[in-house]
């Protein structure tokens, strides 16, 4: 009798200390049932990115700052809750010699509608917490690229939905934390894919970021 294994599955098991238990039979199960791509997921240069952005309070606003500064860059959709940040960051993107973006300013999931119907490459979110799963997957089920703001999630099974999700429509998901690319971050990644670390079997890091003035305040609400 075959038992089914996935990925999911599988970690758990580990996770519970049971891993030695099922030794390698049931490694080799999950990974000939479901196994986890061979080679990375590889896009060709794009000449210029479309970007729909959603969340464009504080920090969303000043992303968007930032996109229209960058050469290749066009903002062409932007999604809010609150009609006057949205008609902000269009006078920005005028003021930039851009064409106007569509704004979309129909309640919570109007992001869905700018998935759907916009020609987009990357679908950025800088909205509250909760909602960063669901812009990502419905701009990659939509056939777009997602970028999130921390967190990407906040439960281990929203992480699985992004990884599955991102496996199955071939779309990139990248969370993004500007601690991750910094300069000694990139060195030390390199070197670990290099192997001069031999084979790491656990990582673990963090840092203190207080933010409690910035969640609290009311001021970009």
């Amino acid at each position: 009798m075959t038992t089914q294994f996935d990925r999911r599955a599988f970690v758990k098991l580990g996770a519970a200390g049971l891993g030695t238990v099922v030794g390698t039979v049931s490694v080799s199960k999950a990974q000939s049932q479901d196994p986890a791509p061979s080679s990375p997921l590889v896009v060709p240069p794009i000449e210029e990115v479309r970007v729909g952005f959603v969340g464009v309070g504080l920090q969303g606003a000043s992303h968007c700052r930032n996109l229209l500064r960058i050469e290749g860059v066009r903002l062409v959709a932007v999604c809010d809750i609150v009609e006057a940040k949205v008609s902000r960051v269009q006078e920005w993107v005028v003021q930039a010699d851009q064409p106007r973006p569509r704004g979309y300013v129909r309640g919570e999931r109007d992001f869905e509608r700018m998935c759907q119907e916009e020609d987009l490459d990357l679908v950025f979110t800088a909205t509250p917490w909760r909602w960063h799963v669901p812009v990502c997957v419905a701009a990659m089920r939509s056939g777009k690229h997602a970028a999130t703001e921390v967190p990407a999630a906040v439960t281990i099974d929203e992480c699985w939905q992004l990884v599955e999700t991102a496996e199955r429509t071939k779309k990139h998901c990248v969370m993004m934390e500007n601690v991750n690319y910094g300069r000694a971050e990139m060195m030390v990644f390199n070197m670990v894919r290099q192997g001069v670390f031999g084979e790491i079997m656990h990582g673990e890091c963090g840092y203190l970021h207080d933010l409690r003035e910035v969640k609290f305040e009311n001021a970009h609400e």
